[in-house]
């Protein structure tokens, strides 16, 4: 399976929390370009496989949990 192929819907585990980051920003809201600039300046968390950026969810939630629970 080449990974253009990757079907979200077909991933288990902590897997299920990537997406792509195009994917993300329409879910979002936001423009590809402004998630694309938060991926590289640390904001959005993403791991790269391949060539494909994906956003990784579950540490966002994490991560927004954490600014929760300091403020």
């Amino acid at each position: 399976m080449e990974l253009k192929e990757l079907k979200s819907a077909k991933l288990v585990g902590p897997q299920q929390d990537l997406e792509p980051i195009e994917k993300w920003a329409d879910r979002n809201g936001v423009t590809y370009g402004t998630a694309r600039a938060w991926v590289y300046r640390g904001v959005l968390p993403s791991v790269k496989l391949g060539k494909l950026r994906m956003g990784n969810r579950a540490l966002l939630r994490t991560w927004l949990l954490e600014q929760e629970s300091t403020s």
